[in-house]
């Protein structure tokens, strides 16, 4: 299992269920079922503009959850 840490610096490491997120030594989000793997273009490399779309769209969604349980 690796660790990543994107252009924008979110710290990115895998784990048996997914992909853990962090920035500033914070959790942020996870990406159930996905691995490092999954970015990887035809040269082995990350695809961190893919990686960081996904992670910007599960920390919305995390956000959006957070408020229904705060105000809902």
């Amino acid at each position: 299992m690796g660790t990543y840490e994107t252009e924008l610096g979110y710290i990115v490491r895998e784990t048996l269920g997914g992909l853990e997120v962090t920035e500033d030594d914070k959790v942020i989000c996870t990406l159930d079922g996905k691995t490092l793997e999954d970015y990887r273009d035809e040269n082995e490399d990350i695809d961190d503009d893919a990686l960081e779309a996904d992670i910007r769209e599960a920390e919305e969604v995390e956000d959006f959850l957070a408020y229904q349980k705060e105000y809902c």
